[in-house]
């Protein structure tokens, strides 16, 4: 309760403030941190439907549309880094998701060497050579993969089957994995802000001085650790450019600086 205590004392509280110089850059750095763990569970909330749930089910679609979309009469087998299909070349492979249209996005031609022109002409996202797999990266851009590196590997729709059935039981663990990950990434975001505290310090500590105040630089350090919540908690609800520091500014003013000078 001391802690949600703080945070109220943080956001307004001349009489807090005043106290701060006697408190340790131990108990300040601590508070910053449960404060921004704090923020980050509240932040994971909004990303459980998406991460935890969505996702998982996303994934699962993907793979049962990859299964359903391989013709079922395709073969492709790769020797030696050589490519061997058992169908007519240039052979098509369409999107089979009726929303997107009729839409050819591999072409399997082993018989022609690659070019710029026919890749165009062929209007796919992806060709499959005898040794290569060329692909669009963007509009502008074409990158390949040699299939040298591939020694033995055989094709199918029963092929990709088994891979389903393989990585379908894994799919559940994607979910809390990549709340783990956000979970990490979004607390590590707010622990960089110890570095732009570095800077804004330099601000708090102009900003003393402006109205005659005997701060020191780690004085100041630690002012920022508190003040810089109020910034923090609107930052989940809206932002814009230098609003944290605009914020953290201003609650440093009124509660430190302008009282003093009263």
């Amino acid at each position: 309760m001391q802690f949600f205590k703080t945070i109220r004392l943080a956001i307004y509280s001349p009489q807090f403030y005043s106290g701060i110089f006697k408190k340790s850059f131990k108990q300040s750095l601590g508070y910053f941190l449960l404060l921004t763990l704090l923020l980050t569970a509240i932040h994971l909330i909004t990303l459980i439907n998406p991460l935890l749930i969505e996702a998982p089910k996303s994934l699962q679609k993907i793979v049962q549309q990859v299964v359903n979309c391989y013709p079922k009469d395709l073969e492709i087998k790769i020797t030696g880094g050589h490519t061997i299909s058992n169908q007519q070349e240039p052979y098509f492979i369409s999107n089979c998701d009726p929303s997107a249209g009729e839409q050819k996005l591999v072409v399997i031609d082993t018989k022609n060497s690659f070019s710029a022109q026919k890749f165009n002409e062929y209007k796919v996202e992806a060709w499959v050579t005898k040794d290569s797999i060329f692909y669009k990266k963007n509009n502008l851009e074409t990158s390949s993969y040699n299939l040298v590196q591939i020694k033995d590997f055989k094709l199918n729709q029963e092929t990709l089957k088994s891979y389903s059935n393989m990585i379908t039981p894994w799919l559940k663990f994607v979910g809390p994995v990549l709340l783990l990950l956000a979970f990490g990434g979004i607390y590590l975001t707010y622990i960089f802000r110890l570095i732009y505290l570095a800077l804004l310090a330099i601000l708090i500590w102009g900003l003393s001085k402006l109205f005659k105040q005997t701060l020191t630089y780690g004085s100041s350090y630690k002012t920022g650790l508190y003040a810089i919540t109020l910034g923090l908690v609107i930052e989940l609800i809206y932002g814009f450019p230098f609003m944290v520091t605009i914020i953290t500014l201003g609650v440093v003013w009124i509660n430190l600086l302008w009282p003093k000078r009263a």
